[in-house]
């Protein structure tokens, strides 16, 4: 009985010094088999308490420390998202990165996150990276490419405020800040209401903030102007 007690804890020194104990070292430790090991990890509730805390315990002595790459590898599940940003100089992209980030804790997603600048080659590029990460899912908040060749990776994908013909979209109500908008500048006693934007397309959800301003504007009789302005296109931002 002094033998076997010395030999299990000289047994235990060594593979506590393993940079990377196994399920093998697991398995020979609490002498399960490597298939109850592995129940363990995927499946704990078909086991019995008291098998989960034999188990439980010897990862503690053991100083086990989860593989992730094994556990990809072994049911094809990354838990990466990627995330394709305009860039990190807005606050409004940066706070949106913070929010989604953020959501580890619940969700427990890991994120990928490039900023493409605006340029179509780059994002190409940062796409065909992503992908090779084997993610699952995109969120998008760059307007470069089109929704069409979003849907085209075959992942699910999530665009925040930009065209979204083609995938799933969060957006905010824009038509009726536009209209709130309006209303403050009216209740305020301006003259002229201006409202101030980038010459957006109808099909981007910003578009509706424009919308929003001017029907309640002329609704309303009231004197308003938009002063919309033409961003520079990706190549001219080279």
């Amino acid at each position: 009985m002094i033998h076997a007690t010395l030999l299990k804890g000289r047994t235990l020194e060594l593979m506590a010094r393993k940079k990377n104990v196994t399920f093998n070292d697991i398995a020979q430790y609490t002498h399960f088999s490597k298939t109850t090991i592995s129940r363990y990890f995927n499946n704990p509730d078909s086991l019995t308490p008291e098998n989960q805390q034999i188990i439980s315990d010897a990862l503690d002595k053991l100083n086990y420390k989860e593989n992730k790459v094994a556990k990809i590898l072994a049911n094809g599940q990354t838990e990466f998202v990627g995330v394709l940003i305009p860039s990190l100089s807005m606050n409004y992209y940066s706070e949106m990165l913070n929010q989604i980030l953020a959501s580890y804790e619940k969700y427990g997603y890991k994120f990928l996150v490039f900023a493409g600048n605006g340029h179509d080659e780059t994002e190409h590029r940062y796409i065909q990276e992503l992908m090779s990460y084997k993610i699952e899912g995109l969120i998008v908040l760059s307007h470069t490419l089109s929704s069409r060749e979003l849907s085209d990776l075959q992942i699910p994908v999530v665009a925040i405020e930009r065209e979204d013909q083609f995938v799933s979209s969060v957006n905010t109500d824009n038509y009726m800040g536009g209209v709130q908008a309006a209303t403050v500048l009216a209740k305020s006693g301006c003259d002229i209401l201006l409202h101030a934007n980038a010459d957006f397309p109808n099909t981007i959800p910003a578009y509706k903030r424009i919308q929003g301003f001017q029907d309640f504007c002329e609704t309303n009789g009231l004197e308003h102007r938009c002063l919309l302005y033409t961003s520079p296109s990706p190549r001219d931002k080279r």
